[in-house]
């Protein structure tokens, strides 16, 4: 399925593919400023940049802070743990290859499905920690993603119509005040 909307908000989009999750394991989740809208009774926010989970956002006692690299998901957790499996803004920060593993690695986590919010194509964005916490490392783009690339691998995709704009501060140092908008994806797969 694919599909185009116009919103300001992606979360509400985001929330009705959750909807039924009983546990979900957010990768890259940063300082976790989204974890506590989300309705699972066990929400895992992992991350591999130790900082962000100790100044995280939440304080929920269902949400866990995990120290933990993305790439070893594997390893960590045994299939079908989670009822979902999260990359809210982080599969950008991998390489396509990188990419395409970790979403093959979530697959096999997820007993029910994949939810992965992203740029559409290619937003620069390196040397620069929004949080102020010594992630300038972690917050480099690395890789940019079209429909096509979910479509293929059996996800759904809805286009979020020119989400990214200039009164996002990444957006205004990667193109400038008078840049076009460009889009956002959401992309989930059933497993």
């Amino acid at each position: 399925m694919y599909r185009e909307m116009a919103v300001k908000d992606f979360m509400p989009v985001l929330l009705e593919q959750l909807k039924f999750a009983s546990s979900i394991l957010d990768i890259g989740s940063g300082t976790g400023t989204l974890l506590e809208r989300y309705e699972a009774a066990v929400v895992l926010g992992l991350d591999i940049h130790r900082p962000y989970l100790l100044h995280r956002k939440y304080s929920a006692p269902h949400i866990i802070p995990v120290h933990a690299d993305a790439n070893h998901i594997d390893k960590l957790f045994l299939p079908g743990t989670f009822s979902a499996v999260t990359l809210i803004d982080s599969l950008e920060h991998f390489t396509m290859q990188e990419g395409e593993e970790l979403l093959r690695k979530a697959e096999r986590i997820a007993s029910s499905r994949v939810v992965v919010f992203t740029p559409r194509g290619f937003f620069p964005q390196e040397g620069k920690d929004y949080f102020h916490l010594q992630g300038e490392y972690y917050q480099r783009h690395c890789s940019g993603w079209e429909p096509e690339d979910f479509l293929q691998r059996g996800y759904s995709v809805t286009v979020l119509k020119g989400y990214h704009h200039a009164e996002n501060p990444a957006f205004r140092e990667a193109f400038g005040p008078d840049h076009s908008p460009l889009d956002a994806l959401i992309a989930c797969k059933t497993v």
